[in-house]
């Protein structure tokens, strides 16, 4: 069903790329956005060092102590917060109407002249070691990391580290670190999306205006680096006890970027393997409908942020008493869709699925946000996001089984977590 353009105002200024849009939300702004500035900016012993700095850009400026950052967010009901990346320090806020230029000044404050208190970075490291040690016990983070492990090269920008190592950099951390790495945030590839009840040009002056005032910051991005391991055949089970399910991840490494041709064709390939759709996603049919073997599983891609090449990967939560069951059925299951799963029928059905899903989070001033914030940060044009949905459509069988035959999937990894039964 063919739909109206969206009416969204884009404005570029230097590296700064902005975009806004008039929504039906009444009394409502949600703003998204982020600078250069990352994990993957770092060496492998700083790469702690974001992580903390985005848990304390809030927590004094030269003007402004913690209690009147925070108390002056709450009398207008407003919320902002910031989060790591890897190549970008990203912010979320949401305010009324009249506050948004508030809102663009505050950002633009903890942005730049953030002090980092030495009792605030004391308190902050504590934080971060506690949710490390805690990182421990998670079977779905420690799964995780598992499997990044086992398929990428050590020098890989997704290849993680050992938690007590990183545990030890962030012990090292240091205050005068953390003002080095503020340094480096600016305007440098700036994207924001401002969506809500706004007059898009007005709110974009806004903007503008106040983001210039950032330092120059972040020139472009961290060139990424192939994958230089070679896919083959691996296990790593990680046992943590008095855990009742084990998370799992089978996968393996796909030699493509978000920008290679057959990267959307990938992404309708892994719905239709393991998308959430009981209707359209073979693996939650069979494992979970018809075998119940889990609450849970899904395919799809991962760690393709940035411009890296990434993984095709199903995850999943198996009991530990039918684990071996479950494992040795989902991979008959990924053999039968391969030979019998990707027909006309079957891909209409998950087109609509995608696009009508694509809709709906369109639907709402975060979702909005978010697509356009993506937009930018990915370097795509603004006309993406109405032709994304096209896109989507144009994807053949032919398209599904060339992407098939990209990945090796007679090189499956796995990585499980949690406890598992003695044989």
């Amino acid at each position: 069903m063919a739909r109206e353009p969206m009416n969204v105002t884009e404005h570029e200024k230097g590296t700064m790329r902005l975009f806004a849009v008039r929504t039906g939300a009444k009394d409502v702004v949600t703003i998204e956005g982020s600078v250069l500035g990352g994990y993957y900016m770092q060496s492998r012993e700083d790469m702690m060092v974001p992580r903390m700095v985005t848990g304390l850009l809030d927590a004094g400026t030269k003007n402004k102590t913690k209690e009147q950052l925070r108390g002056a967010l709450a009398a207008k009901g407003a919320s902002l917060y910031f989060a790591p990346g890897g190549d970008r320090t990203h912010f979320y806020a949401a305010c009324l109407p009249e506050d948004a230029e508030f809102m663009f000044k505050l950002i633009v404050e903890c942005l730049s002249e953030s002090t980092f208190p030495t009792a605030e970075v004391a308190n902050q490291k504590k934080r971060s070691l506690a949710e490390l040690e805690e990182s421990k016990n998670d079977t779905g983070f420690q799964a995780s990391m598992a499997f990044s492990r086992l398929i990428y090269d050590p020098t890989h920008v997704n290849y993680p580290d050992e938690i007590d190592v990183e545990m030890k950099r962030v012990a090292k951390a240091t205050r005068k670190d953390m003002l080095t790495f503020r340094s480096k945030l600016g305007q440098g590839g700036l994207v924001l999306a401002v969506a809500g009840d706004i007059v898009p040009d007005s709110i974009l002056a806004k903007a503008e205006k106040a983001f210039s005032k950032l330092p120059k910051g972040t020139a472009k991005m961290t060139e990424k680096k192939a994958n230089a391991k070679k896919p083959s055949v691996s296990e790593a089970l990680v046992s943590i006890p008095d855990k009742a399910t084990i998370d799992t991840y089978i996968g393996v490494h796909v030699p493509m970027t978000y920008e290679s041709d057959d990267f959307t064709a990938l992404k309708v390939f892994t719905s239709m393997l393991g998308g959430g759709g009981l209707s359209t996603g073979h693996l939650m049919r069979t494992i979970r409908e018809r075998d119940g073997l889990t609450y849970g599983i899904a395919a799809g891609t991962k760690g393709f942020a940035g411009k890296a090449d990434g993984a095709f990967v199903i995850h999943a939560t198996f009991s530990p008493a039918t684990f071996d069951q479950a494992v040795a059925n989902t991979r008959k299951e990924i053999k039968i869709f391969l030979e019998t799963g990707m027909t006309e029928e079957t891909l209409q059905t998950k087109k609509d699925e995608l696009t009508g899903r694509y809709y709906v989070g369109l639907s709402t001033t975060r979702g909005l946000a978010s697509a356009l914030h993506t937009i930018g940060i990915e370097e795509k044009p603004l006309a993406y996001i109405d032709e994304y949905p096209s896109l989507i459509h144009a994807v053949t069988v032919a398209d599904l089984k060339r992407v098939a035959a990209i990945i090796p999937f007679d090189k499956l990894s796995l990585a499980a977590a949690g406890t598992f039964i003695k044989k």
